[in-house]
């Protein structure tokens, strides 16, 4: 298991400001093999940690609060982003591989176009989580808005004790959508455990008990 306390370069936020530069920075590096890499200050910026693709295996830290389309586009299976703070809308748009943790609340859209990997929120998020959601695994803790669940055509959408907002599941052709008090299959025990065992180090544990 990965040492969660070591330290880690840090990138100080405001000081750079332009998400192009600060992601190259993170690739920069997570290809001199850190394992673990901080960003400091967001107040806001858009794009952070998007576009990441890549094998590596480390963790990257977010703190602050974050703008638009956090972690957008992530193709990096062994790649683990844990924000803390809330976000705006997008988080983790079209995630093909990876983990991105959110310990906090989000705003619209959370998961729009996820194809695969896990996207946990820790918190409640805005309208239309998980919006044609074509695979992977989607969490939310708390509470979702209207439309969760809009166009799924496969992959896990789990929620928490917050309950869907109005109209969960419009035009869903195929996967799961799992409120807290539904019993689970097999397929679905799997991959909330596989969840439960990713976020676990970040995550209070009682969070993670489903009822029996």
């Amino acid at each position: 298991m990965d040492d969660l306390t070591a330290a880690g370069p840090v990138i100080v936020v405001p000081e750079v400001r332009d998400y192009v530069r600060i992601n190259a920075e993170l690739v920069a590096l997570l290809d001199q093999g850190h394992p673990r890499i901080r960003l400091e200050g967001a107040e806001g910026q858009r794009l952070l940690a998007s576009g990441l693709v890549g094998r590596w295996d480390a963790v990257i830290e977010v703190e602050g609060r974050t703008g638009p389309e956090l972690a957008a586009d992530l193709d990096a299976p062994g790649l683990r982003i844990i924000a803390r703070g809330g976000t705006a809308d997008g988080l983790g748009r079209g995630l093909r591989a990876g983990t991105i943790l959110l310990i906090g609340d989000a705003g619209d859209g959370v998961g729009y176009a996820q194809s695969g990997g896990l996207l946990v929120v820790a918190g409640s998020v805005g309208h239309r989580a998980g919006l044609a959601q074509s695979g992977g695994t989607l969490a939310v803790l708390g509470s979702t808005g209207r439309l969760a669940g809009d166009r799924q055509s496969s992959g896990f959408f789990f929620l928490g004790r917050g309950g869907f907002g109005p109209y969960p599941g419009r035009g869903q052709s195929g996967g799961s959508r799992v409120a807290w008090i539904d019993p689970l299959g097999p397929l679905e025990q799997a991959a909330w455990s596989g969840m439960v065992e990713a976020v676990s180090p970040w995550v209070d544990p009682p969070a993670l008990v489903r009822p029996s």
